[in-house]
């Protein structure tokens, strides 16, 4: 059975690529023609912590995108005179 750490790793546009050096991975962006992009390299924890904070990133905007539409909710009802607002 090979070695699934030495297996390459797809992730949307870019990928993870082991090094020779079993405790790194390079990250790279999928090639596009006509470019030679390099990638970066990083130890298995530094890429889990990399998720984490991309992963804490989206919650906030998340957070941020449904304030933003509670207010748009609420400000629209109380425009019209017919509606009710949910947020009073």
């Amino acid at each position: 059975m090979p070695d699934p750490r030495a297996s390459r790793i797809d992730v949307g546009p870019f990928h993870l690529e082991p090094t020779p050096d079993a405790a790194t991975w390079t990250a790279a962006p999928r090639s596009v023609t006509g470019s030679a992009a390099s990638g970066v390299t990083g130890g298995w924890s530094d890429w889990v912590a990399f998720a984490q904070r991309v992963l804490r990133a989206d919650e906030l905007w998340r957070g941020l995108e449904a304030r933003g539409d509670a207010w748009d909710e609420g400000f629209a009802a109380a425009r019209d005179a017919a509606a009710v607002n949910p947020y009073r």
